[in-house]
């Protein structure tokens, strides 16, 4: 289970940062203290579910976003699809191609 919340509270870390938001405004937003939504980042505490839907709410992500997908056959990646999602609507179309020009041009390099 502390892998679960690790990886939740990753998620919420990494779409929080592509949002570039602090720690202190999404708790604010969310109505919770900024230690407490600093624990949930880093799986060291657990949200009530009401928390959860407020921070996913502040982080303007829907809840299954933050949740990590199932490892299966049929399911691969790493789950970050929401986060780059996120952040890529907000581009230009000219920004986009862009983006995934770069994007291609490194995942390439990386499997060589």
């Amino acid at each position: 289970m502390d892998k679960l919340y690790a990886e939740i509270g990753a998620r919420m870390r990494a779409l929080r940062k592509a949002l570039k938001l602090t720690q202190a405004q999404v708790a604010e937003a969310a109505g919770i203290d900024a230690s407490f939504y600093g624990q949930i980042e880093r799986g060291a505490n657990i949200p009530s579910l009401m928390t959860f839907l407020d921070v996913a709410k502040a982080l303007k992500a829907e809840p299954t976003d933050l949740l990590p997908l199932r490892k299966d056959k049929k399911t691969a990646g790493t789950g970050y699809a929401a986060v780059l999602d996120k952040m890529f609507s907000e581009l230009s179309p000219k920004e986009q191609e862009l983006v995934f020009g770069v994007a291609c041009d490194v995942a390439g390099r990386l499997k060589k």
